[in-house]
């Protein structure tokens, strides 16, 4: 088995660090047993463990966010957290096998120079590549929750053994009341936030705080909890509603707060940086489109010094966001075919382009490769079909959005994400149907902590402004969606709250948008792009090639 003297594992020194305990090495940190493990503890742990069936055992009981790397004499284990958080990567190429936590220099390594076609269509529709592959044939990931075991055979060379020892989804629904329930979730966030505390140390905790309720908790938790070393920003157009309330929100609880304000020319400026290149180059992993929103203002507050060097960032990301809302027909349903359950999850998380145009073409060839990882059976009750359902938004949390840490990570901070506590997810799981839809039970959580901590009347939170799915739903019915978005897609280059259009030249723009997509759809064009230059769109699904033109100048 080729082991780290062979120049055949390569982990990059970006920060959480990876620390080495003999042949393990491990980067983040996680409880047991009620105790946080920084890197190094979990290496010596994990140091002991010499078969598959141990080491799995112990990843039950880690309750963190970590990624580690055990080599044996004859074997070598991969293992990522719950969610993914820290990406491992890894190739085979012959006799050889290539580890990583940079996919590009696992594929580098392999001469891999092609591209995985129905993974460059997931991407461009989606944002991700789902499962364990990437962009690149021969490079393949580490999943949410899952170890790998590579072993050495005589007879049959490398042999690969994966466990998943998590998986997201249905864990029975509780049939405790409301005020028992409340009392369990208080007590969860308790010891979730006591957590961060702990790993926090006394470093400033920095909080993105947009208009929702999600990264309202986080600074409610804190305040609840004594915790004074926090700094709370907001971004955006000057003025826009979400930082307004952001403003409102900390100045009650008497955080500071910072404002770096986003425009057309900053945006343009910001994505031509060599610094833009830099990071697309460390976050995609060839499987993630690069987040945008924060990461220039991470920028920005570290020239201006605005966080101390050592802060931890903590994004709002919730284990049960509405984001995309369970389709809320399923509550009265009895059963729910497979074909329904892959329909629905293609329509939710496939949203970067307008189905209605050539879907026969591209649709077959998503749907096959949904039914193939989740596994479904072919008819099954409601509460099984938003499992899967769940499975495939966690697919999508890890690879998508908790993949936004990159950006904190890029400019040399650490994070933590106290939402995706285990304890704290999993009793979310539990939660009945009627309760999670429209989150209706974390926002009456909400809703009573602010009262209870500021004694005043609750702000508004901007996300109760959005759309309403039953809008988008009717405006499908009378074909009306796109016209509709065209509209809206020309006024927001100049009005959209985050700005983020000004990437581009508006003569791009009018060509790029026609209603349908988001920033995310240029996004993942333009990174593939970069990634495979010589990559063509294959006949049939030229749609998905957004005409581009070259960019000298904003105009």
């Amino acid at each position: 088995m080729p082991g780290p003297d062979q120049a055949k594992l390569h982990l990059t020194n970006n920060v959480p660090r990876w620390n080495r305990v003999g042949s393990v090495y491990t980067r983040g940190s996680a409880v047991l047993d009620g105790r946080l493990l920084k890197a190094l503890e979990i290496s010596e742990q994990v140091a002991k463990l010499h078969c598959l069936e141990d080491l799995v055992s112990f990843l039950r009981r880690l309750n963190g966010f970590f990624a580690t790397v055990h080599v044996l004499p004859d074997a070598m284990f991969l293992a990522a957290d719950h969610v993914r958080s820290l990406p491992l990567f890894y190739a085979v190429d012959g006799d050889n096998l290539y580890v990583s936590d940079d996919a590009w220099w696992v594929r580098e390594q392999i001469r891999d120079e092609g591209i995985d076609e129905r993974s460059a269509i997931e991407f461009l529709v989606s944002r991700i590549v789902s499962g364990s592959d990437t962009l690149s044939p021969k490079v393949k990931q580490i999943q949410a929750g899952e170890v790998i075991a590579l072993t050495e055979s005589s007879k049959h060379g490398l042999i690969k053994k994966s466990v998943r020892y998590y998986e997201f989804g249905n864990v029975g629904r509780t049939t405790a009341s409301h005020d028992q329930l409340a009392e369990k979730h208080d007590r969860y966030l308790r010891v979730a936030f006591q957590r961060l505390i702990e790993y926090a140390n006394g470093r400033t905790i920095v909080v993105p705080l947009s208009g929702g309720l999600d990264s309202r908790l986080i600074l409610l938790m804190l305040k609840q909890l004594g915790y004074k070393e926090v700094i709370s920003f907001s971004y955006g157009r000057p003025g826009n509603r979400e930082s307004e309330i952001s403003r409102k929100v900390a100045g009650r609880l008497r955080f500071p707060w910072q404002f770096i304000p986003y425009g057309n020319e900053e945006w343009f400026r910001w994505y031509n940086s060599e610094e833009w290149k830099a990071y697309v180059r460390f976050a995609h992993g060839l499987c993630s489109t690069p987040h945008i929103q924060a990461w220039p203002a991470v920028w920005e507050l570290k020239k201006a010094r605005m966080v101390p060097e050592d802060s931890i960032f903590v994004p709002g990301h919730l284990a049960l966001r509405d984001h995309p809302a369970l389709p809320t027909e399923w509550l009265n349903s009895g059963r729910i075919d497979c074909d329904e359950l892959i329909n629905e999850i293609c329509d939710r998380f496939c949203t970067l382009i307008d189905w209605s145009f050539q879907s026969e073409t591209v649709r077959p060839r998503l749907t096959s490769k949904i039914g193939h990882l989740i596994e479904a059976p072919s008819t099954m009750s409601t509460d099984q079909a938003i499992t899967y359902f769940d499975r495939w938004w966690w697919e999508v949390e890890s690879k998508f959005f908790l993949n936004s840490v990159r950006g904190y990570e890029f400019w040399g901070y650490e994070w933590w994400l106290p939402f995706w506590d285990l304890e704290l997810a999993n009793f979310w799981r539990t939660l009945p149907l009627s309760l999670r839809f429209e989150r209706q039970f974390h926002r009456a959580s909400v809703r009573k902590m602010e009262t209870n901590v500021t004694s005043r009347s609750t702000i508004p939170d901007a996300s109760m402004y959005t759309l309403n799915p039953l809008i988008l739903k009717t405006l499908d019915r009378f074909k009306l969606r796109k016209p509709a978005g065209r509209i809206h897609a020309l006024f927001d280059y100049y009005r959209h709250p985050l700005a983020w259009y000004g990437i581009m030249p508006k003569s791009e723009y009018v060509h790029a948008f026609s209603g349908q997509e988001d920033i995310n759809t240029y996004l993942a064009n333009q990174t593939l792009k970069t990634i495979f230059p010589n990559f063509k769109i294959p006949p049939g699904l030229d749609f998905l090639a957004k005409p581009s033109v070259e960019i000298t100048s904003q105009e």
